[in-house]
């Protein structure tokens, strides 16, 4: 286990339990839309025979509507979340008739790093709301079989068109995001540092904006943005990109 306790991290989270579970009381469980652009890139990658009957663990895996793809193309699925609602989403993964392995009710700092190791470590929307965003990222790398891969991906909050409109528009929601986290290079750099080979990565979505903010006035704007703007068909770009992702491969040692 890492050697720090829960409470000499308490400091570096911008998130709580009670700040997922307020709105994880009335999920519906549904799958992330297949035209999503994280979602595409994890089917064009990992929708292979190769990774059938593989193992999949998702750092911040609630509410699951990405493992739900990973249990679709075959994977057998794992997660870690602190929220009390895990087993509604396992309940809904039974009755997809997917691979189920072990889903832990923990604090990713309080996990057993050296218990199991998978074939692909996944998380979206995990990472940035670390001010240690790079431990967070060491961790990952150490829940990894060799030849196994990481998967990340964020919100481009900090990228300047993207962190204007947020600042606008979603000020509340942006607190609770670490803006320095959101840095392809910064990743690239820890997870070559560790003996990763970097396959996939980037900024991708085109142009695209969303907002939390449950103001009707702010989300009018929002959505005649994303009818104006929203071209997912633009060049991706780190300045007004909605996401980032990187995809690597562990080297055996």
């Amino acid at each position: 286990m890492p050697s720090e306790s829960l409470e000499d991290y308490s400091d570096m989270k911008l998130t709580n339990t009670d700040f997922w579970d307020n709105g994880y009381a009335v999920q519906k469980f549904s799958a992330e839309d297949a035209n999503y652009p994280i979602v595409k890139k994890l089917h064009s990658f990992f929708n292979q025979d190769k990774f059938k009957n593989k193992t999949v663990f998702e750092i911040g895996c609630f509410p699951g509507r990405f493992l739900f793809h990973f249990g679709k193309i075959g994977f057998k699925l794992n997660g870690i979340d602190q929220t009390q609602y895990l087993p509604k989403m396992m309940a809904w993964f039974e009755k997809e008739n997917f691979l189920i392995g072990d889903f832990v009710r923990e604090d990713i700092f309080n996990l057993d790093l050296n218990h199991k190791k998978y074939d692909v470590v996944f998380s979206s929307g995990f990472i940035e709301h670390f001010r240690n965003f790079d431990e967070v990222i060491k961790i990952h790398v150490k829940l990894v079989k060799d030849d196994g891969y990481i998967f990340i991906s964020t919100p481009n909050f900090a990228g300047s068109a993207q962190s204007f409109l947020h600042s606008i528009l979603d000020k509340e929601n942006l607190k609770a995001h670490y803006l320095p986290s959101m840095d392809y290079q910064k990743w690239k750099k820890i997870l070559l540092e560790n003996n990763f080979e970097i396959l996939e990565g980037g900024y991708i979505g085109g142009f695209d904006f969303w907002s939390a903010n449950k103001n009707i006035l702010a989300r009018i704007i929002t959505k005649i943005i994303r009818i104006i703007f929203g071209w997912r068909f633009l060049p991706n770009s780190q300045i007004y990109s909605p996401e980032i992702f990187i995809i690597a491969k562990k080297k055996n040692k």
